[in-house]
């Protein structure tokens, strides 16, 4: 029988035939007890409609990351920001985005008719003088992912400095998607500060991840007012899109941050076991900062996958995101990890070259 509880936060009903989420990247500590009981008690006033404005919400983030009134909007997810980013920058010309990254960039930029330039990763990392080059030439829109997905690698201090002096230079709207921030250690280096003074520089943070809350879909984007102000624009195209559960859970998790520090710990503490697992099995890992592991598996990949996902498995292809022959694996819990090494042992022995 599966044990996948280490605190008495997260639910399960022990059944051994539940999948192993590996796949999405999720927090499997769960959420903070504090944001479930405010998404619960908003069950009551499910007739009534959310704030079109994000008012609590926003003002709880602008106190947060400690910026001015007017410099945080809200999203349903960071898919949603980042297409309404899209639609409101569309007109300001070319935009560039690294290969093997989110496709979130591309697709939303390229649905609203952007012109988009893809850079190669540097080594498995976002390679900061290309960038630079790309804005020195006169790129309006650029997105690095800090920590980077699927790579799980950040960029150093003087790299987010140089990417954020040459968009201030320039004029070129530098957007980092932060995501995975809160799971990355003492090295990683937010480009938060550039955000609450420059306008051509925004930050995007999301609940999904450390916060627990994927399935209600909140992101946040701290910028210029400028980007604000358009991105407000869009928004009012089409009010109430984030759900009046989902604000309240935002909310009080953001109020909880001992939570936070827990998941932050637990995450650390498994990735690592993940990575010992790894290297008992000979499978070479690219470092991570993140709450996943991407593994090298060249020419088994998709047969060790479908064998795992036999096994009630799911572990990430990353194929599709531009890195053939790589598996992204999500830190799960202890007892998930040791599942996972008996199976993953077990998959690669059979796809073994006899």
């Amino acid at each position: 029988m599966r044990t996948r509880t280490p605190n008495p936060h997260v639910v399960t009903d022990g059944s051994p035939l539940a999948p192993l989420l590996l796949h999405r990247s999720e927090n499997p500590w769960g959420a903070s007890p504090k944001a479930v009981e405010a998404a619960r008690a908003e069950l009551l006033r499910v007739h009534r409609y959310p704030d079109p404005r994000h008012t609590a919400l926003i003002d709880a983030l602008t106190a947060h990351y400690q910026v001015p009134p007017g410099r945080v909007a809200v999203g349903n997810g960071l898919d949603e920001l980042i297409m309404m980013l899209a639609i409101a920058l569309r007109g300001i010309g070319r935009a560039v985005v690294n290969e093997a990254t989110y496709q979130g960039y591309p697709k939303s930029l390229e649905a609203v008719g952007l012109r988009v330039v893809q850079i190669p990763l540097e080594h498995h990392r976002v390679g900061t003088e290309a960038l630079v080059e790309e804005m020195n030439r006169g790129a309006a829109l650029v997105f690095v992912c800090n920590p980077h997905n699927p790579t799980g690698s950040v960029l150093d201090a003087g790299e987010v400095t140089s990417l954020c002096e040459t968009a201030r230079a320039t004029g070129s709207h530098l957007v980092f998607d932060e995501a995975y921030a809160e799971f990355a250690d003492e090295s990683f280096t937010s480009a938060l500060p550039w955000a609450r003074q420059n306008g051509c520089v925004s930050v995007l943070r999301t609940f999904s991840k450390a916060y627990g809350l994927a399935s209600l879909r909140v992101g946040a984007l701290i910028g210029g007012a400028e980007t604000v102000s358009r991105i407000e624009t869009v928004q009012d195209a089409m009010p109430y899109h984030v759900n009046r559960l989902a604000q309240a859970a935002a909310r009080a998790a953001l109020e909880d941050q001992a939570f936070l520090e827990q998941t932050r710990v637990y995450t650390a503490t498994a990735r690592m076991t993940l990575c010992c697992g790894l290297d008992r099995l000979g499978i070479r890992y690219l470092p991570s900062q993140t709450n996943f592991v991407t593994a090298h598996l060249p020419g088994r990949v998709a047969e060790v996958t479908r064998q795992l996902l036999a096994e009630g498995i799911h572990v990430r292809d990353a194929s599709d995101m531009g890195m053939p022959g790589w598996m992204r694996i999500s830190v799960g819990t202890p007892s998930d990890v040791l599942i996972l090494m008996n199976r993953l042992e077990t998959a690669l022995a059979a796809c073994a070259v006899p």
